[in-house]
């Protein structure tokens, strides 16, 4: 778990190096990494390109991704949670979240999506 998370903060911190939201997503399959992705929405003017959305579309069309885990370094926001649910990605592994995302994590936990909160310190300090 440590390894995938580490590769979703190494893409947080190269977008906020980049001048971009510092956020970063990795999408796993079986212990291999399928998609990584960061937030770009500045970078690209795009206000589709979050973290774990890049992450997906890096994954390209999957059969099923009844067998995937994402690593995301902040909670998903709405978009980003409809996606997963849409997609039906059951775990979601998260570095970093807040109150605010509470529209977001009960809809995700209404949909059944497992969510593991892990309250990273570099994850927030991403933020700062």
């Amino acid at each position: 778990m440590r390894k995938f998370m580490a590769m979703a903060i190494e893409e947080a911190a190269a977008t906020k190096a980049e001048g971009g939201s510092p956020f970063g997503a990795v999408l796993t399959r079986g212990g291999q990494v399928i998609g990584r992705g960061r937030n770009r929405m500045l970078q690209n003017n795009d206000p589709l390109s979050h973290g774990e959305m890049e992450a997906i579309k890096a994954a390209g069309l999957q059969d099923s991704y009844a067998d995937t885990v994402l690593y995301t370094t902040a909670f998903p926001c709405i978009m980003c949670a409809g996606t997963i649910v849409r997609y039906q990605i059951p775990k979601v592994i998260i570095g970093a979240s807040w109150e605010h995302n509470k529209h977001s994590r009960d809809f995700l936990l209404a949909n059944g999506i497992e969510l593991v909160e892990l309250g990273l310190a570099e994850c927030y300090q991403l933020v700062e």
